[in-house]
């Protein structure tokens, strides 16, 4: 492989990773098939590199959507791995294959740690502006340092290795040590169960604790979108009983008791223009994942998207603060599914800039469920639905000598992700409006915001185990003498076998309601896993 045809791979790799893509990155651009395929284009046979590119896609399709929680990059294995595995003549099935793409794992989850750990830091970086309102400063912050991070971990990173072959590759995998890869892996489960505790800090109100911790325990059992639609019916069954008992004390906005409806009209004067909302689209369209992060995830995304919003919203420096600083918290949603999150989450802003009682609990309670079922929908309708049947079919056409199935795949694929995109924000953003209408006429607009703050508590609940995947090994455990004592199989497994993502989760609220600074969590999840990591070295565990 030549200098320039791999700089032309590494430079696709880095289209198909960022917000160039137009959303279209890890739908389109990043998925094996596509990339396989215009990777053999350039080496001359674009159609072996599509039933290379076809085979992987089908091994990793699941992978696709989950955004940094511990799994490697498939546009990776797609951009890099398909070139190495074509000059080398291997097959998807050969061991050859097997080992290269065990070390394609651990190079692409090294590159997502340094992404991850880098907008984490942007992510901090961003709140100290919001705490001086600055709007203009934590949108340019979610945009310019994190796509310019990426092109290096992309570009040059995929330049350097594609300059090697399949079993060098393999061998410099092989030289990280384990104790590294476990550090990464530690500070991605530290840092995902703080952007946890960060949204908790807004939520643990009330009833809205066992609403977190019914999620929790739920979710292993129904599975993530059937318990969202069980908490979804709790969660109204309360807000109508609660609507029964009002109280007129205005401080009870998020306490078990509703505040009686305003009486005085609702008189818009600030209100969202399309050209506002045309913006805000297509800044979530962009860079919904700029900025994504170990932490909270795409929250860099949404405060950037909802730019145009805070300006034509916010007034003043107190409410421009408050805006910017419910709109950092944790957000993690396929992209054109959680367009209408977005459009509702606007709808609901443009309210409570006129007057209407909306807490900010409430806000980051409503965004919080509607991204579990947006992330929902999205992967089961454009990944496992109509990505999963394309890829079949555009593997099939091209193991019979044709690259119709590949363009069917990225013209069909590249409609449905757009239109969903486009449909969800405006439907999201007009049912919301109408909604918040019909509920103040009718007396529920109090309730369904109090019904929704719980759902969202109990939405990170059924995320959390998800999110902070933390479990030890059954076989990891203490000896003493002949006997091995295992803390998961004999003490976790008895009392609750998911109950450790719980732990550190609460663990790191309590910090945080001890006044503990996030900036100092932060620094501790660096620090402790390189700790112990250098402590299995010494120990020569690793």
């Amino acid at each position: 492989m030549s200098v320039l045809q791999a700089a032309a791979i590494a430079l696709l790799y880095a289209l198909a990773r960022s917000a160039l893509s137009a959303g279209l990155g890890s739908a389109v651009l990043s998925q094996p098939l596509v990339a396989g395929t215009l990777v053999g284009a350039l080496l001359g046979d674009p159609l072996r590199g599509a039933q290379i590119g076809g085979l992987m896609n089908l091994a990793t399709l699941g992978l696709t959507q989950l955004r940094l929680r511990l799994t490697p990059d498939i546009a990776f294995a797609g951009y890099v791995g398909v070139p190495l595995m074509m000059l080398a003549g291997l097959t998807p099935d050969s061991p050859q294959a097997s080992a290269l793409f065990a070390a394609l794992a651990v190079f692409s989850t090294a590159l997502e740690v340094s992404r991850g750990l880098f907008n984490t830091l942007v992510a901090h970086w961003a709140d100290y502006f919001a705490d001086e309102g600055y709007v203009e400063w934590v949108a340019l912050l979610g945009v310019l340092p994190t796509q310019l991070w990426a092109m290096l971990t992309t570009f040059i990173a995929a330049l350097a290795l594609l300059l090697l072959d399949a079993p060098a590759l393999a061998n410099l995998a092989l030289s990280i040590p384990s104790s590294v890869q476990f550090a990464l892996q530690a500070t991605q489960v530290l840092l995902a169960a703080l952007g946890m505790a960060l949204s908790l800090r807004w939520l643990l109100q009330g009833s809205s604790a066992a609403y977190f911790l019914l999620g929790y325990l739920l979710a292993p059992v129904l599975g993530s979108v059937s318990a969202f639609l069980f908490g979804a019916g709790v969660a109204t069954i309360h807000a109508y009983l609660a609507r029964r008992r009002p109280d007129a004390a205005r401080e009870a906005l998020v306490t078990d008791v509703l505040p009686a409806e305003p009486v005085a009209a609702y008189a818009p004067k600030r209100q969202l223009a399309r050209a506002d909302l045309f913006a805000t689209f297509l800044l979530w369209m962009f860079f919904h994942d700029a900025g994504t992060n170990f932490e909270r995830r795409q929250n860099l995304g949404v405060a950037v998207a909802l730019t145009p919003a805070a300006r034509a919203l916010c007034e003043t420096l107190e409410e421009r603060i408050a805006f910017l600083r419910r709109h950092l918290t944790l957000f993690s949603s396929d992209w054109s599914f959680g367009a209408a999150v977005i459009g509702a989450v606007a709808a609901l802003e443009e309210r409570r800039a006129n007057g209407e009682t909306i807490s900010d609990a409430e806000i980051v309670g409503t965004k919080s469920a509607g991204m579990l079922l947006a992330d929902g929908l999205g992967r089961a309708l454009l990944v496992g639905g109509s990505g999963a049947l394309l890829v079949a079919l555009g593997m099939q056409e091209a193991n019979q000598g044709s690259l119709l199935g590949v363009l069917l795949f990225a013209l069909v694929q590249s409609t449905l992700v757009v239109a969903s995109g486009v449909g969800s924000f405006w439907l999201g953003f007009a049912q919301a409006r109408a909604f918040g209408e019909w509920a103040r006429e009718q007396g529920w607009l109090r309730p369904a915001l109090f019904g929704a703050m719980r759902l969202g508590a109990w939405a990170l609940g059924v995320l959390t185990p998800t999110f902070v995947p933390f479990v030890l090994s059954p076989e990891a455990g203490v000896r003493i003498g002949n006997v091995v004592w295992s803390p998961q199989a004999q003490v976790m497994n008895t009392l609750m076998p998911h109950g450790l993502p719980l732990l550190l989760v609460l663990a790191m609220w309590f910090l945080l309601r001890q006044r503990w600074s996030p900036v100092t969590i932060f620094g501790v999840g660096l620090v402790t896993p390189l700790a112990l990591a250098l402590l299995l070295a010494l120990l020569g565990v690793a």
